[in-house]
């Protein structure tokens, strides 16, 4: 199995794809909520933005891993 710095992009692609679904999906639903209050809308949106910040924090992790591992396959001192 491979480490996870050795994650070839395909990989990190198919891991990716669907956060970016998940976060553009909080996005939908945060609007529609917007859109039609309810006494649980702050709540809700408040969830959806929970949601979306964790997205964007595992793929900018996963991007990171893709960087490194792009960068460890280039000459050092490059």
């Amino acid at each position: 199995m491979k480490s996870l710095n050795e994650l070839d992009s395909k990989t990190l692609h198919e891991i990716m794809q669907p956060l970016n679904i998940i976060r553009l999906s909080c996005g939908n639903i945060r609007a529609r909520i917007s859109n039609r209050p309810s006494e649980d809308s702050d709540y809700l949106i408040e969830k959806m933005v929970r949601i979306e910040e964790q997205v964007v924090r595992a793929t900018k992790l996963l991007q990171d891993l893709k960087r490194r591992d792009e960068n460890d396959g280039m000459p050092r001192g490059s």
